[in-house]
């Protein structure tokens, strides 16, 4: 087999998704994900699943290129609509804000079955991403992935019904994420300190109060 890469992202999203899956993948763009998985022989069927037709097209065109049109299926959808005829037993979605990730999952009862595993890598509000999750969706896994120059954050989901709350620390930075640590996490970690401290500075030179940002700097200063 030719060697088929793909992003750190993609590449780390894939190694979630179980062997012999039927996976959907939510946005695909290129269907670079697809692709990857049906070439390592990872899954039995993929849908390419994207809201617009130029997306679409690279798709077809990607699929047709390595001989995949009988294991990976395009589809012109808007976000997880229809998603029970196809019957995936895992969706990815990858590079959409953490918000609009939620109203995508906040309108598909599917996502809410027992089994169902999401796959989700929020490109911004990934807290409020978590806090949405807290609404019974268990963390099966959580990495911090560093591409670019840049920090991304993916974490892996199933639903059991069981309402969290999670402290603010987790929700920046994700439970998992805490208990593995490692590498990436503390690029997160002094990332995300960075961030705070510029909205500390930037709140002081207005005038603000920071008592709160101060607090969760303090927080996250403890974890170094």
């Amino acid at each position: 087999m030719n060697e088929y890469k793909i992003s750190k992202r993609l590449c780390t999203a894939s190694s979630h998704v179980r062997d012999g899956a039927v996976v959907a993948d939510i946005g695909t763009d290129h269907a670079y994900l697809p692709i990857y998985l049906a070439r390592h022989g990872r899954i039995k069927k993929a849908y390419a699943c994207d809201l617009n037709e130029g997306p679409i097209q690279r798709a077809k065109e990607n699929i047709s290129k390595y001989n995949l049109d009988d294991i990976i299926e395009v589809r012109l959808q808007n976000g997880l609509d229809g998603i029970e005829a196809l019957a995936p037993t895992d969706i990815v979605i990858c590079g959409m804000g953490g918000e609009l990730i939620a109203s995508i999952l906040d309108n598909s009862s599917y996502v809410r079955q027992k089994g169902i595993r999401l796959i989700l890598q929020p490109m911004t509000f990934v807290k409020e991403l978590r806090k949405y999750l807290e609404n019974g969706f268990s963390t099966i896994a959580e990495n911090a992935i560093c591409e670019d120059g840049k920090i991304y954050q993916l974490m892996c989901v199933e639903y059991d019904g069981t309402q969290k709350t999670l402290s603010n620390v987790e929700l920046e930075l994700g439970p998992k994420n805490l208990i593995n640590k490692g590498i990436e996490f503390e690029k997160l970690l002094f990332s995300t300190i960075a961030k705070k401290q510029k909205i500390l500075n930037g709140l002081r030179l207005g005038g603000y109060d920071t008592t709160q940002i101060e607090e969760e700097i303090s927080e996250l200063e403890k974890l170094k």
